[in-house]
């Protein structure tokens, strides 16, 4: 029997690996090595490194995310990515290339969808509810007026798919082995204020080798995509961009306050605060703690709450304007139980700072140091973690740093803040207050997390005016 050429049995075998139904995409995919042919070697993968993600702050407000839109870069003519192989010893059958046919085959736009959507719930990122569909559609009464449409406070995220790097190994129907580079653009847009608020580059590589994958081609890809995306969720700036203590609409939506604009209002009188400063400057704060907690004050508005501090004898109150929403009177609640009603004067929503006023309380109110703590300076946190439960919480830390995020000034300490602790002081060795707080990012394993507004900008934003006057004489 005559013996059949290199070139049919080249053929033959061509024929039998696109016969496999896992392998019916890849005519469009890879592009054959021809017996003599002149071939691309395998991509070589980077090392990434693989961050821990962030889990969203528990009881913190945020608002809802979602991938919106998908580019993908393409370059002219043949854009080989990787190597295709196939069988016990992945053998080379050809180059993976890279064009507006094989990226949706390598990585699926719905399957990306949705893996993006799982990582965010897995951490607590907030995600947007299906709206419902009604069963029936009414005809409008032609008297009434035509309700204005809600607005859109969910953030859009888009992503660039700037690289890919693959190889990929067929060992059996639907069983992969390889490995996979992904290079994404992130962009988060907030449609409210039609402005991409944060933007970031980041990587990620998943390799499959000492174990296979079943299912489709795209398995291996999606897992690169999906390291790439932890890797988002790893940036305690996109976090920061998430919450809504940043953004004053999200946060009125939130809050299930009516929607509408808010207005920071400084106005043009100055506040006068008598500022008595510490007694015991450069002493530890046990010896003053008793007092300090006298002064702070667990917030009850919008059916949640935060903290506030008492600054001045005159009854004026420091907290988050997050803490307050849109209410224009909340009540507080003293660590001896006793409530007052408390008037909100002024607001700032972008420093997220109110100044609040309830009559004179009788207590000792905090003393305000308005210079910058130094770096590693032990500071002190004192709030209501968990809502009135745990009032006056005191915990310590260190200044970890100086940051600037979204354009706005704060300190990162290693403090352990709760939620609940919102609108509380950052205090010194003595007891001055440096900051209040804001945002808490801590994680199991990550520290140093924690923000906090530092005093110097809250007192420029409400447009206070301390007049100090020495230590209460004995």
């Amino acid at each position: 029997m005559k013996k059949k050429s290199n070139k049919y049995r080249f053929l033959a075998r061509v024929r039998s690996i696109f016969q496999n139904p896992a392998l019916a995409c890849l005519p469009v995919m890879v592009v054959m090595a021809l017996p003599g042919q002149v071939h691309a070697n395998e991509s070589t993968i980077p090392q990434v490194e693989q961050k821990e993600a962030l889990a969203f702050p528990a009881g913190a407000a945020g608002r809802p995310s979602y991938v919106a839109k998908w580019q993908r870069h393409f370059e002219a003519g043949n854009n080989p990515i990787g190597e295709m192989q196939s069988g016990l010893f992945c053998s080379r059958k050809g180059d993976i290339q890279w064009n507006a046919k094989t990226a949706e085959l390598l990585l699926p736009t719905q399957v990306m969808f949705a893996r993006f959507r799982g990582e965010l719930q897995k951490y607590g990122y907030p995600i947007p509810v299906p709206k419902s569909t009604p069963l029936f559609v009414e005809k409008p009464d032609e008297n009434a007026k035509e309700a204005p449409k809600p607005v859109d406070t969910n953030l859009q995220i888009g992503v660039v798919i700037s690289q890919v790097l693959t190889n990929l190994c067929l060992k059996g129907n639907t069983s992969w082995t390889g490995d996979a580079y992904v290079k994404l653009e992130w962009q988060v847009f907030a449609p409210d204020q039609k402005k991409v608020i944060f933007r970031t580059t980041t990587e990620g590589v998943a390799k499959v080798r000492d174990k296979t994958m079943d299912g489709p081609i795209s398995l291996i890809p999606v897992e690169a995509f999906a390291a790439a995306a932890r890797n988002l969720l790893s940036d305690p700036n996109f976090a920061l961009a998430i919450q809504t203590p940043y953004d004053s609409a999200a946060a009125a939506a939130n809050q299930a306050t009516p929607a509408g604009p808010v207005v920071s209002t400084p106005p043009g009188t100055p506040v006068g605060i008598d500022n008595r400063v510490a007694e015991r400057q450069g002493t530890e704060i046990a010896k003053s703690i008793t007092e300090l907690r006298a002064a702070v004050v667990t917030v009850l508005a919008n059916g949640g709450s935060g903290t506030g501090f008492y600054i001045g004898s005159s009854g004026w109150l420091l907290t988050n304007h997050h803490v307050v929403g849109e209410a224009k009177v909340v009540k507080v609640r003293l660590p001896t139980g006793r409530e007052l009603v408390a008037e909100v004067m002024r607001v700032d929503a972008t420093r997220d700072v109110a100044l609040l006023k309830t009559e004179a309380p009788g207590v000792r109110p905090m003393p305000l140091r308005v210079d910058e703590p130094g770096i590693g300076e032990d500071v002190y946190a004192l709030g209501s973690p968990l809502g009135d439960t745990f009032n006056t919480t005191l915990t310590r830390g260190i200044l970890s740093g100086v940051r600037v995020l979204k354009d706005q000034e704060f300190l990162q300490s290693d403090v352990a803040i709760l939620p609940g602790s919102s609108g509380g002081p950052l205090l010194d060795k003595s007891g001055q207050v440096v900051g209040i707080t804001v945002a808490g990012l801590g994680a199991k394993g990550l520290a140093g997390m924690n923000f906090f507004i530092p005093l110097a900008s809250a007192i420029d934003k409400l447009n206070l005016q301390l007049q100090n006057q020495g230590p209460k004489k004995q």
